[in-house]
């Protein structure tokens, strides 16, 4: 399913989106709290007045603001970056735990803990279903993620180079001429960021405003000028396709890895 990246939107264009995106889909969606946003508690109120289903919680757990969302019976998955923040979550009551590890793009916890350590840890650790994000980005990292535990995976950076993703086609070209050294994680006071890789990212000192830094998804301009988020799987995309030619290609590749898997341990 799809996910609103929200943070930032105003009343009306949150509505309008709400609006387009059940005019496209009768199926489930989900809308993202980041909890450190300015306007998250706007978010809370709108997504309960829309009788939003799924909530992502990320960015943090008020215990406050998930308890509004489970009193409005909605489903929610808690964004956890290791296990004392999954077992949190779950006694709080979330639905689902998004093992979210340092390899992802944006918003990181200073922990530091990769995917591959961190998703079988955190499945062992709770009761409730486990969905990998991080250093995923086709049908090979979706069977590395069910082969340590996760239900499914959650993924960002692919998508970023889509046809249907308002990013700018100059980012988009960035992308897809990225390697595996093309990402720098920054630390900041509370937490970490990861970014691509250009001269403006590599300028940073780590006590900015990060908010005010970050680009607008269809901002135009110079983009070694400006900061862009992205995972370390930003050196797997090779084209710039649709979403559901991605879908495709993360199938095909799904079960060419389950087929390898069973040659080697018939």
């Amino acid at each position: 399913m799809g996910c609103l990246a929200a943070a930032g939107m105003a009343e009306k264009e949150f509505q309008e989106e709400i609006e387009e995106i059940r005019r496209c889909t009768d199926g489930s969606f989900a809308v993202n709290i980041p909890w450190v946003a300015s306007n998250s508690l706007e978010l809370l109120q709108w997504c309960l007045n829309e009788h939003i289903e799924i909530v992502i919680s990320s960015a943090g757990a008020p215990s406050e603001g998930l308890d509004k969302l489970k009193q409005a019976g909605m489903v929610v998955f808690q964004v956890a970056a290791n296990v004392k923040q999954a077992l949190r979550a779950e006694s709080l009551g979330a639905d689902g735990i998004i093992a979210k590890g340092y390899e992802s793009g944006g918003l990181n916890s200073l922990d530091a803990v990769a995917s591959l350590p961190l998703i079988p840890q955190v499945a062992d650790a709770v009761s409730v279903p486990v969905v990998a994000a991080g250093g995923i980005g086709d049908g090979r990292g979706l069977v590395a993620a069910l082969a340590l535990g996760a239900e499914g995976v959650l993924m960002g950076t692919r998508f970023l180079a889509s046809l249907e993703c308002p990013v700018h086609d100059n980012y988009k070209m960035a992308l897809l001429k990225s390697g595996d050294t093309d990402t720098i994680a920054l630390r900041f006071p509370g937490f970490s960021v990861r970014l691509w890789k250009n001269q403006r990212a590599l300028e940073l000192k780590g006590n900015e405003s990060l908010g005010e830094l970050l680009s607008n998804p269809g901002e135009e301009g110079e983009i070694t000028e400006k900061l862009w988020s992205a995972g370390q799987i930003a050196g797997l995309i090779k084209s710039n396709s649709s979403v559901e030619e991605i879908f495709q290609e993360i199938m095909k590749g799904f079960e060419a890895s389950v087929r390898r898997l069973q040659n080697l341990a018939p």
